[in-house]
């Protein structure tokens, strides 16, 4: 118990800056990974914060590797899982912030006779998204497990990966939108924070700084523990899924990590296969209008292309 609080009091701290938010991702990365590969047989030291392992190939590590082994690994991680999300997310975020700028910031400027453009792109972007983003949780498990890039864009996998989850897949989708929900309502703080909180606005600077600094601590606490949540959620739906589908379809397998705890499987229904999927994407749709909603209160771009539950867990 004591080492969860505080690797949640770690990726707390790290959770509440772009760049640092990358070592949180990168430890969630590794957490997931060696939780996978050890269910699966190849039991190895648990990811640090700082520190690196102690044995590399049954040697005792050298010093600087034992020192800041686990600082660089988590970096590597994070960078690799972030360039894996950015190639999957950004093809519908861009076309939501091209949609936010074609559409409210046109029409803002008297540009209606190009009114439709800016709907016309953001539900394009929402098909796509409702498409991608209910598949995101286990590609990032088995880029977790596999530790190569290559293993975010296996598609064949992927596919075999998704007919064995079945319905965890929209209930995961469910678990993302619900845990989303307090990112949105927090957007709407500075908006209503007058009528929230009476006096506010005569606060002195240092009073208001402080109350700021209260608020990002618990936006990056939320995201942290968020970001947790959905990779322990997804990293238990992949230890199930990945054996069958591995029993399923030994060739296709062939060399990941899920092969040595191959099981047998059934074949899944194609139908029950695309309705769970279906039910995944109309959560999905959920989610994405509660993005659109929450930019209206708080229309920084970045909002459009990061967000904690989904890509990088930084509450900025």
């Amino acid at each position: 118990m004591g080492r969860v609080l505080v690797s949640a009091g770690i990726g707390t701290v790290l959770c509440a800056g772009p760049i640092t938010a990358i070592l949180a991702l990168g430890w969630l990365t590794r957490w997931s990974g060696h939780r996978l590969r050890d269910r699966f047989g190849r039991a190895a030291e648990a990811p640090g914060w700082v520190l690196g392992p102690r044995e590399g190939h049954g040697r005792p590590t050298a010093r600087l590797t034992r020192a800041l082994g686990g600082l660089a690994a988590n970096m590597r991680a994070g960078v690799l899982a972030l360039t894996a999300l950015m190639v999957w997310t950004l093809p519908f975020t861009l076309l939501w912030l091209g949609a936010w700028w074609a559409g409210w910031e046109n029409s803002f400027n008297k540009g209606y006779e190009q009114a439709a453009v800016g709907p016309t792109t953001f539900l394009a972007g929402w098909a796509l998204a409702a498409l991608i983003l209910p598949a995101l949780p286990l590609m990032l498990a088995h880029l977790a497990v596999e530790d190569r890039l290559a293993a975010a864009f296996e598609l064949r996998r992927l596919r075999s990966l998704l007919g064995q989850a079945g319905w965890r897949i929209p209930a995961l989708s469910v678990l993302t939108a619900v845990l989303a929900g307090p990112f949105f309502a927090a957007r709407g703080l500075i908006t209503l924070a007058p009528s929230i909180w009476p006096g506010i606005e005569d606060l002195d600077p240092q009073a208001i700084a402080e109350i700021q600094g209260w608020i990002t601590l618990g936006l990056a606490t939320m995201a942290f523990v968020t970001a947790w949540t959905l990779r322990w959620a997804a990293t238990a739906i992949y230890l199930r899924a990945a054996p069958r589908a591995a029993g399923l379809r030994p060739g296709l397998w062939d060399g990941a990590e899920a092969a040595e705890a191959a099981v047998p499987a059934v074949a899944p229904s194609r139908l029950i296969t695309a309705l769970c999927y279906a039910l995944a994407m109309a959560v999905t749709l959920g989610l994405a209008f509660l993005i659109l909603a929450g930019q209206f209160l708080d229309h920084a771009w970045w909002r459009w292309v990061f967000h904690p539950a989904m890509t990088l867990p930084w509450a900025g």
